[in-house]
């Protein structure tokens, strides 16, 4: 199991005998702790730490789970010797253990502690622990993930339609990712609406010059992924509202964010001849060409216009959050569109 990554959702016998699923504690985040076997004393010294701060987990939404070899009816009769109030797992064919990676070459049970997000991702790990103080280390680290994950998404907090491009060329993987990234976007009743073209080497060339000439800074990069629909793909409500624009955006967005977190600039833009790019790309007619994402790496903010620069590297500008949001009732100037 590596870090950051999605934990696959697995099946085991709780202490009291019923079948408990990974994925029940979904929206929670869980301290999974492996320990060799029930009863003895550097096991029952952690089990006891972790469970005497139950209270402490439980206002950070987080359950303690423990998983050992021994079977339900020994785990039963440790929790009631014990008096813990912490969950346990058996894994007697050591099935999660393996997954975790927590065997050594005897074959026995290093013990570990594993934190698992809201989100079933993998966030932090222990392995090959002392016992002393490693409850209160777990609850720190805890304490301080919870109040990050409160916090606004770092690529959504430092996101910004950047124009200083280089021409670095783009791998074809890192191209990939950022089209994963969009095609996991919600949709109407998962439509997935988008389509999307991406422009490479020849194509790329005649879309440049499809460009506005406010867009000149665009001719830098290396790809450029043009979003194109149609409003038949997608929903199309009672109140004569097409879904396919907005889900698309969605789509973009989820864009963005990816190409943020890895580094990278994503900039969609609205000014282009249409007509041009959807015959250069084979874009039917009867589509929309939504948008065009221009990608790229980052590249010398000397290249831009006075304006561009400035605007580059100058503080993000964004409205007062109480001209755009209203409570309970539309409270704007209805006079301004």
């Amino acid at each position: 199991m590596r870090l950051f990554h999605r934990v696959p959702d697995f099946e085991l016998l709780s202490h009291e005998g019923e079948k408990v699923r990974f994925k029940d504690y979904s929206e929670r985040y869980v301290v999974l702790h492996f320990y060799s076997k029930a009863n003895t004393p550097g096991c029952t010294r952690e089990a006891k730490d972790f469970s005497d701060r139950l209270p402490e987990f439980d206002k950070h939404a987080a359950v303690v789970l423990g998983i050992s070899p021994d079977k339900p009816e020994l785990q039963v009769g440790f929790i009631r010797s014990k008096g813990l109030k912490t969950a346990m797992f058996s894994d007697p064919e050591r099935k999660v253990a393996r997954e975790f990676a927590v065997i050594n070459e005897k074959g026995r049970i290093v013990r570990s502690t594993f934190l698992i997000d809201r989100l079933g991702v993998l966030r932090w790990e222990w392995r090959g622990i002392k016992v002393e103080g490693h409850a209160d280390h777990v609850m720190r680290v805890l304490h301080t993930l919870w109040e990050a994950d409160r916090q606004i998404s770092p690529p959504i907090r430092v996101r910004r339609a950047r124009r200083a491009l280089s021409t670095d060329a783009l791998s074809d993987e890192e191209v990939n990712r950022l089209l994963e990234a969009a095609h996991l976007a919600p949709s109407c009743f998962n439509n997935q609406p988008w389509r999307f073209v991406v422009a490479q080497g020849e194509r790329l060339e005649e879309v440049k010059e499809a460009l506005s000439g406010g867009n000149y800074w665009a001719k830098r990069a290396s790809v450029i992924i043009a979003v194109a629909s149609h409003r038949d793909l997608d929903c199309k409500l009672s109140d004569g509202r097409d879904y396919f624009l907005f889900c698309c955006g969605l789509a973009v967005e989820s864009l963005l964010l990816q190409a943020t977190q890895m580094g990278l600039i994503a900039h969609p833009i609205a000014g282009y001849n249409p007509m041009k790019v959807k015959g250069t790309l084979h874009i039917p007619d009867n589509y929309v060409l939504i948008t065009l994402v221009i990608i790229g790496k980052p590249g010398d903010p000397g290249t831009l216009s006075d304006e561009h620069r400035e605007r580059e590297l100058g503080a993000r500008d964004r409205k007062p959050l109480e001209e755009v949001v209203a409570w309970n009732h539309f409270s704007f100037d209805r006079q301004k569109k």
